[in-house]
């Protein structure tokens, strides 16, 4: 029998397949608009989905640091689906994730700032915290984590 994580397929996604999510999971009583980012629809922004008999079951964000030597990207809007968690969607995404960038850039950086709760999750991937703690309003305490793929 098949895992979830076998039946998901990974792909880059439109910001309209994934903002249903990204607002559900993240953004939790606020209005669905609040789940949009400025650089939602910027070239350089990449949204990647993994989908589940068509449906978004988890995805993620990377925004492009355009002033960076470095390809630099900041992770934002990491989300799977609360029915759905601790399935390995998140891991297997952040896998698929990995062997794009890597297929288009030897050397490259990602950084988010991860709710305190989603720690431990980046630690696993191999991510570093590299600051002290701090308060988002509205959202809650966080760290900035950063991966760098040599």
């Amino acid at each position: 029998m098949n895992t979830i994580a076998e039946m998901i397929t990974c792909r880059i996604a439109a910001t309209e397949e994934i903002i249903s999510l990204r607002a559900a999971e993240l953004r939790k009583g606020k209005p669905g608009e609040s789940a949009r980012f400025p650089e939602d629809e910027l070239k350089t922004t990449i949204h990647y989905g993994a989908f589940l008999h068509g449906r978004p079951a988890s995805c993620l964000t990377l925004i492009r640091n355009p002033e960076s030597a470095v390809p630099t990207w900041q992770l934002r809007g990491m989300a799977t689906d609360s029915r759905l968690q601790r399935q390995n969607l998140g891991s297997t995404l952040w896998s698929y994730v990995e062997s794009d960038l890597r297929s288009r850039h030897p050397v490259f950086r990602i950084w988010c700032n991860a709710r305190v709760n989603a720690v431990p999750f980046y630690t696993k991937l191999g991510f570093t915290v590299i600051s002290g703690s701090f308060h988002i309003p509205s959202i809650g305490l966080h760290y900035k984590m950063e991966k760098t793929f040599l």
